[in-house]
């Protein structure tokens, strides 16, 4: 055993030390950008998720009221609501990343496609038989938020 120890020590005497402090200066910058890489991803998730929570006033996670015009209000949003989408979509997995982006569509198609009309049942009384599509249109449009939120949960 002794043989050994002084065989691997007097190669280390021979060798250069070079590649070792450059193997550890890979290792060390490898280190650094898995750390930058995590903070980013943390920080997508973080403004993914307040895009809806903050910045939806009245419609999510607590629906409250339509606003005027919803069509030209969640339209005005979706260009912003498309960056975070495009931020976060980098640090999805790729065997995730179809649905991801199937959800993404289908809730991108339901802010273009609402109108003032589809939410004028908000307006209605309780009894009547429209109602019912209020409802159905704020659990759509939770469930739509919901889909995509599940992408955005810290690891």
């Amino acid at each position: 055993m002794e043989e050994y120890i002084e065989q691997i020590s007097k190669y280390f005497e021979n060798v250069p030390l070079w590649p070792f402090f450059l193997l550890g200066f890979v290792c060390f910058v490898a280190l650094a950008v898995e750390i930058v890489n995590r903070k980013r991803h943390e920080e997508a998730i973080n403004c993914f998720r307040e895009m809806f929570e903050i910045g939806l006033p009245g419609l999510y996670p607590e629906h409250t009221r339509w606003p005027e015009n919803v069509n030209a209000y969640l339209c005005s949003r979706l260009p912003e609501m498309q960056q975070n989408f495009e931020v976060l979509r980098v640090f999805i997995p790729q065997k995730q990343l179809r649905e991801y982006n199937i959800a993404w569509n289908k809730f991108r198609d339901f802010c273009i496609n609402i109108t003032d009309e589809k939410c004028a049942t908000n307006e209605q009384s309780p009894e009547s038989p429209k109602a019912g599509k209020e409802d159905d249109l704020v659990k759509e449009f939770h469930q739509l938020i919901d889909d995509l939120l599940v992408y955005a949960k810290p690891k």
